[in-house]
């Protein structure tokens, strides 16, 4: 089972506050809040669900920026207040039945939701955000609440954190997962490291180490003679830097591929001049084809697969301040 099915979110949400809240008293807060009562010791206490709109105005108070945040780890450029456009955002190329089985709320109560007929509590948002995807949304409520303490995670995160480590030092250890998918694995009668060198192009002695490592770091277990995903997943948040090392990392891996470039594999590159509002729309652009990319990739039914690498750039390569 994995964790987005595990947490009690009503728990999560009390935590959360109380973590952002760190050391300002409940005072404090409301005064800011400008509540008469003590709703901020109501929230902490789960005598009370703090609305969307109420978390809001309480990340205010922090100076949280919500909006980059939004974007960063969601990819929504739009309003955070506007619940009707986040959730539709958040539920495009999905069924409200597939969203249902991911955060385990029902279909009557997602459609209430999405139509603004119930009020979305952060409760509600964050089961929605986990059941998509966990790893990623530890690492943005950890964002939201300064990496202080959120006890119900603190555990996940500390192995999020760790094996992320390992993944910045090599990324190759993504590759070797998303191989453990193949059907063509799962059609083995046994493991064979030989297989996912094969079909990774990653020498054999570094695949045997890669899953060594993964095991111990509860990645993956061994189920009938084959590696499953375990408990943990990957995630590639981490520092801007470490982020970069790994673009560059799949990118000269994309280039020393080239010399074996196939008929089926696609490189291409364009300079070109616009100003910097289409290089905005280019990028809203890209976000909403990474929508659709991900809707083709989910709703894929041909069972011979295989792993592939997408790398998009946009840069400019002077200074963006010629035209000051």
């Amino acid at each position: 089972m994995g964790l987005a099915k595990e947490l009690d979110y009503d728990l999560l949400a009390q935590q959360l506050i109380r973590s952002i809240r760190a050391d300002k008293s409940q005072e404090w807060v409301n005064q800011r809040l400008g509540s008469t009562s003590n709703i901020v010791h109501r929230w902490e206490k789960g005598h009370a669900k703090a609305s969307w709109e109420d978390f809001l105005k309480f990340c205010d108070v922090f100076r949280i920026d919500m909006k980059f945040i939004f974007v960063s780890y969601l990819r929504f450029q739009g309003e955070v207040h506007e619940v009707k456009e986040l959730l539709s955002f958040l539920f495009s190329n999905k069924s409200l039945n597939d969203v249902s089985k991911s955060c385990g709320l029902t279909t009557s109560k997602l459609r209430r939701l999405k139509n603004g007929e119930t009020n979305l509590s952060l409760n509600n948002f964050l089961q929605i955000i986990f059941g998509f995807d966990d790893m990623e949304s530890m690492a943005l409520v950890y964002d939201l609440a300064a990496n202080n303490s959120i006890p119900l995670l603190d555990e996940s995160n500390n192995k999020r954190i760790e094996i992320t480590k390992h993944y910045f030092s090599n990324p190759n250890i993504g590759l070797v997962l998303i191989c453990l998918d193949l059907n063509a694995y799962k059609k083995l009668s046994f493991h064979q490291d030989s297989f996912i060198s094969k079909a990774s192009g990653i020498p054999l002695k570094e695949v045997n180490e890669i899953l060594s490592l993964c095991e111990a770091n509860e990645l993956i277990e061994m189920k009938n003679g084959l590696y499953q995903s375990g408990s943990i997943r990957v995630s590639d948040r981490g520092s801007r830097d470490q982020m970069l090392n790994t673009r560059k990392f799949w990118l000269e891996k994309a280039i020393s591929n080239m010399s074996d470039k196939t008929e089926l594999d696609a490189y291409g590159s364009m300079v070109f001049i616009a100003s910097q509002s289409a290089r905005k729309d280019i990028i809203g652009l890209y976000l909403r084809f990474f929508e659709d990319f991900k809707k083709i990739v989910m709703e894929d039914k041909d069972e011979d697969l295989i792993p592939l690498i997408l790398n998009f750039n946009l840069i400019n390569p002077g200074d963006d301040d010629i035209n000051d």
